[in-house]
């Protein structure tokens, strides 16, 4: 994940959305994923936002109080949306 949305930054495509709908489980290993993809993005100027996220991965980030930093979105024309 970390490759791909580095090379995606670097061509430029910095408005970026991550569909979550398959993750069951992530650990902390998965959380420092999301803040080091959020950073880099948002360091080029860009934005990560997250798309289904399911019950479990919600509640992680609400644990851990990200759920604040990151802009999440059930519908997916929404946050498409969201970016204009």
């Amino acid at each position: 994940m970390r490759d791909s949305i580095r090379n995606l930054a670097d061509q430029g495509k910095t408005k970026l959305l991550l569909n979550l709908a398959g993750v069951k489980y992530m650990d902390s290993t998965g959380v420092g994923e999301l803040i080091a993809n959020y950073t880099t993005v948002t360091r080029q100027g860009g934005q990560l936002k997250l798309l289904s996220l399911t019950e479990r991965i919600q509640n992680l980030l609400v644990i851990t109080k990200l759920l604040t930093v990151f802009d999440s979105y059930d519908n997916e024309a929404e946050a498409l949306k969201s970016f204009e």
